[in-house]
């Protein structure tokens, strides 16, 4: 069903008899606006409801005190007295789980969701609305692919308590194809991915022989894909080139010459246009061939001009066929291309010899992100060395990628200007952009959180959201508890990232589900 551009509570007074229902949105601040939106004229819960609610935020605020302070917590906890709420990535854990647990008790009926909701809570609803069916991707605007439009509509139906679920689109006559093209049948598939990153390639190298490489390399679901697709191509190149045959034997030996009457009629175009342009040489020559052969009489000329139209057809088809026939033989080498760049680049860094691991190679085999980066930013004695706030500042950047509206406070330290200066020396080696992804925008937080500021001074100190700040600290936590494995043999580094993690992982950060 197609909803005109009508207010959000018009929408929900349309389908009130279809609820509860996951509105669907492509924005966290949009998630928030059109709840309050909402809130404004729906209360969905009555006298006992709302006491329910209420006892299940007083034990989640008593569960996890500090968490339920930060901004925007008051608004959200008059929504969901009205049985409205929303939920995305940028709320705290215990936040989300509230909402989960209050969605799952039937006490909330309403909800404005991004489309993680879909991808990661099994929570079903009678109807799936969508705000509308363009999502930014990061690059630019693009309407929904059939997968992800079904993903998130095939939320709408409860077992048990619908007989069909019901998906409705809001629609902006700005974007009239935004409509029309969803088909189930036409779901894209899965493809395969193979990321050859510097762990693979060194736990490759420690742990298979070299005829279990090759196994791995070219048996992977994006290998096995690939060699697929060039089968299909070679059987299509076959029977194009055998259509071609077929073709170019059915014309008469004059074709394609100057006696054909259908090629003279070319000529004498080409000759005027070659007048328009200039081209006499051009234009003599061929006034030479053609006065120099006589034209053959044709009674099929129409018939001839239909078979030349169907030969190059063919010849075009053969020639697309071919060259996705190339692409794809080009794509199974690629998997052991990279693998070979990635290797090389290992043995141009010191990190193996053949199949000898050097120390660098042993440190960073125990790692999962950023390898290069991190064992570097070890080796070079930064994290082991500096203020362990100043080293918790560095370790808090690795592998963040700042939002386009990201903002925060900047901090001139020694370990940020050296770690600074160890990824641009590792991008001059030849080191893939990729393998050295870092930011200083999150040193200013971790620096602080470190030193005993709270949650919410943070988060008055940048543009990131609760949830970007817990997911930060849990990353750079996570990646503590690598290094601390990877350095069992240097008790100081060790000693030193285990106290980090313990003074960073505290109250809002500490939390586990």
């Amino acid at each position: 069903m197609k909803l005109q551009e009508v207010s959000v509570s018009e929408i929900i007074e349309m389908i009130q008899d279809k609820l509860p229902a996951l509105f669907f949105v492509f924005s966290r601040s949009r998630t928030e606006i059109m709840a309050q939106e909402l809130g404004q004229e729906w209360d969905f819960l009555d006298l006992k409801e709302k006491k329910e609610v209420e006892k299940q935020i007083l034990t989640a605020e008593s569960e996890y005190p500090g968490t339920f302070s930060s901004p925007g917590w008051r608004k959200l906890r008059r929504l969901l007295s009205q049985g409205i709420a929303y939920h995305h990535a940028g709320l705290l854990p215990p936040v989300k789980y509230l909402v989960e647990n209050l969605y799952s008790r039937r006490l909330i009926w309403t909800v404005f969701c991004t489309e993680t909701f879909a991808a990661g809570v099994n929570f079903p609803a009678a109807s799936a609305v969508f705000d509308s069916t363009r999502k930014w991707d990061g690059h630019d605007f693009r309407i929904l692919q059939n997968r992800e439009f079904y993903q998130m509509a095939g939320r709408a139906g409860r077992r048990g308590f619908d007989q069909i679920g019901h998906a409705f689109i809001r629609i902006d006559s700005r974007f009239p194809e935004q409509t029309g093209f969803f088909d189930e049948n036409d779901v894209e598939p899965v493809t395969g991915r193979l990321a050859i990153s510097p762990n693979t390639v060194l736990s490759l190298l420690r742990y298979k022989t070299d005829a279990e490489i090759d196994r791995f390399l070219s048996g992977n679901f994006k290998t096995y894909q690939t060699v697929k697709r060039k089968g299909e191509f070679a059987e299509k190149v076959k029977k194009c080139s055998k259509l071609v045959s077929e073709i170019t034997l059915s014309l008469c030996r004059d074709q394609q010459t100057l006696r054909c009457p259908v090629e003279r009629a070319k000529a004498h175009r080409q000759i005027k246009r070659s007048h328009w342009r200039g081209k006499n040489k051009k234009k003599e020559a061929l006034q030479k061939q053609l006065a120099s052969l006589n034209p053959k009489k044709c009674r099929s000329m129409e018939k001839c001009r239909n078979t030349i139209e169907q030969l190059r057809s063919a010849r075009e088809h053969l020639n697309f066929f071919q060259l996705a026939y190339r692409d794809a033989a080009e794509r199974i080498d690629s998997t052991f291309v990279e693998y070979g760049e990635v290797r090389d680049l290992l043995e141009k860094l010191g990190y193996v010899n053949g199949r000898e691991f050097m120390p660098r190679g042993l440190f960073a085999l125990e790692l999962h992100v950023q390898e290069i980066l991190v064992t570097e930013l070890i080796f070079s004695g930064v994290i082991e060395d500096a203020d362990p706030a100043e080293a918790a500042a560095v370790l808090a950047g690795v592998e963040f990628i700042p939002g386009k509206n990201a903002q925060g406070v900047w901090l001139d330290l020694p370990a940020l200007r050296e770690a600074s200066q160890i990824k641009w020396e590792l991008l001059k080696m030849g080191v893939p952009e990729r393998f050295c992804v870092w930011s200083d925008l999150p040193a200013s937080l971790a620096y602080a959180w470190y030193n005993g500021s709270n949650f919410n001074d943070l988060l008055e100190t940048s543009s990131l959201q609760p949830g970007d700040l817990f997911s930060i600290f849990r990353r750079e936590i996570d990646l503590l508890r690598q290094i601390e494995r990877a350095a069992r043999d240097n008790t100081n580094l060790a000693e030193r990232v285990r106290t980090i993690r313990g003074r960073l992982d505290r109250e809002e950060v500490a939390l586990c589900f």
